[in-house]
């Protein structure tokens, strides 16, 4: 092998060498300002769908004064001496006081849906008595969701829960006792 030929092929191979590391260097830097188009079009698209996408609709909340209608509730018919006597409380609730309160206090005990607890504001909810009310009043008279709300000052929808709520409670306790 003579020294000419070794040294040509050691050229050749540095200069294949530096032609590929140019070619690799030229690769990369390509990759780099792709990969940077398309985070700088994907911060733009995103930027762009959440200006364009529909403003978050929250629930319209009015303001109903519970405890005052809880108040008036147990000065009606509960506390001593109530506005109104046993017989119209029977003929209002189908029911006698004793009975209703019996089916309150094992509805209270027995499901998590009748006890008072403070909601989401931490205001405190409805009592189980006007859970029970709504529900016997809708049941009583045929009366539609929203009628409760002049005198419980109960949504529709927290009356139809209450609704549900007490006619599977009343099935559960039902079934314990006779079955």
């Amino acid at each position: 092998m003579d020294s000419t030929n070794t040294s040509d092929i050691m050229e050749q191979y540095v200069e294949n060498n530096v032609l590929a590391s140019n070619v690799i260097r030229q690769i990369r830097e390509q990759d780099e300002a792709v990969t940077s188009l398309l985070r700088t079009e994907v911060r733009r698209v995103t930027s762009e769908a959440v200006t364009v996408s529909q403003p978050r609709r929250s629930r319209k909340y009015i303001v109903r004064d519970r405890l005052a209608a809880n108040d008036r509730l147990m000065q009606d018919y509960f506390n001593d001496p109530p506005t109104y006597d046993e017989a119209t409380f029977r003929r209002r609730f189908r029911m006698s006081k004793r009975l209703f309160l019996r089916i309150v206090g094992d509805l209270e005990r027995d499901y998590e849906h009748f006890q008072q607890r403070p909601d989401a504001r931490g205001m405190l909810g409805f009592t189980a008595i006007q859970k029970c009310t709504s529900a016997l009043r809708v049941l009583a008279y045929g009366n539609t969701s929203d009628v409760n709300d002049d005198y419980l000052k109960m949504a529709e929808k927290t009356t139809r829960d209450a609704l549900e709520h007490f006619c599977t409670g009343i099935n559960y306790i039902i079934f314990l006792i006779y079955f």
